[in-house]
């Protein structure tokens, strides 16, 4: 058992030895971090973003404002993202700009679902 532990730390490090210079560049300029290759970007919670895909199958899925937005629809979503200061936080986490923004809904949990392009 112990062998076994032994053998998969060498592994791990000669792993981790081997990343190339511009991998090391990415992380240290605020790309991934180690961590969250392991286990993933952690997000601001009671947030979920649904990227609107024009022709994709889950079209008859989205809200028609998300589908077919309007003017006064695309101004209403993205004054509640700027007016939210926790919802534009986990936006920007996610990498999402504001004018990027389609619909915003208020699901029965009290978290939003954010529709976007």
């Amino acid at each position: 058992m112990m062998k076994k532990i032994v053998l998969a730390a060498a592994m791990a490090a000669a792993t981790l030895a081997t990343v190339p210079a511009s991998a090391a560049t990415y992380v240290e300029a605020g790309g991934w971090t180690p961590r969250e290759i392991l286990f993933g970007k952690q997000y601001n919670g009671n947030v979920t973003a649904i990227r609107v895909d024009g022709g994709g199958l889950e079209r008859n899925t989205y809200p028609m404002q998300a589908v077919y937005p309007t003017g006064n629809s695309l101004a209403l979503a993205q004054s509640m993202v700027t007016e939210d200061p926790s919802l534009s936080a986990a936006l920007e986490v996610r990498g999402i700009a504001t004018h990027n923004v389609l619909w915003v809904q208020t699901a029965f949990n009290g978290g939003k679902i954010v529709y976007y392009r």
